[in-house]
């Protein structure tokens, strides 16, 4: 096989070709990468990167807001961030970087309408493993508060929920239930953490 000039300059475009879409999607990458201690959960629940000590941005509709810190909720948890993995909210995350997905065009409708059709629920995910159920529903008899929780198995894990089965239907709510077994339980729910779900309003 001969290889002429011609080729030789068609491969060597091509390799120019590659080596910038691969420095493109690189850079494109680290401008998604932001540091973990950025991204924060406020007190209503809103997942958001802290830019600028009085400006953040919302995770799932890239709308930006002022910030103060009476707002802020908790840092961000493992969990948490797996669940805006899941739902393709972030790319990937480590222990110290979050890498963003692309935020939502404000512009378009059907993702406006979507944000506005859903709803909440929260509970507490106490990150024990399901084989721990017993171990949590004696914990929380022990210091008399079975009334308050109700333990499920979710995703491989011991939750709860709040009186009656029902989920907390604010942040704020899910909180001071969490605030309550790190006073009352701290050495079993030290690591509990607030969860949701998401469902659709009919």
């Amino acid at each position: 096989m001969t290889i002429t000039r011609r080729s030789l300059v068609v491969l060597y475009r091509l390799k120019c070709y590659y080596s910038c879409m691969s420095d493109k999607q690189t850079n494109e990458t680290e401008q998604n990468k932001v540091v973990r201690t950025r991204v924060i959960v406020l007190l209503d629940g809103t997942f958001v990167v802290r830019w600028q000590e009085n400006r953040v941005q919302e995770l799932q509709t890239g709308e930006y807001r002022v910030y103060h810190k009476r707002d802020f909720g908790a840092m961000i948890s493992d969990y948490e961030l797996n669940q805006l993995q899941r739902g393709g909210i972030i790319e990937r995350f480590d222990e110290t970087h979050v890498w963003l997905c692309p935020t939502p065009k404000h512009h378009d409708p059907h993702k406006t309408l979507w944000e506005k059709m859903r709803a909440r629920s929260y509970y507490l995910n106490t990150t024990f493993p399901i084989s721990r159920e017993a171990d949590v529903i004696n914990a929380l008899a022990e210091h008399g508060l079975q009334d308050d929780f109700l333990p499920r198995l979710r995703d491989e894990f011991v939750v709860l929920w709040g009186r009656n089965g029902l989920s907390f239907r604010k942040f704020e709510e899910a909180e001071s239930a969490r605030q309550l077994l790190l006073e009352r339980v701290p050495d079993i729910f030290s690591e509990t953490v607030v969860a949701f779900v998401e469902t659709s309003k009919r």
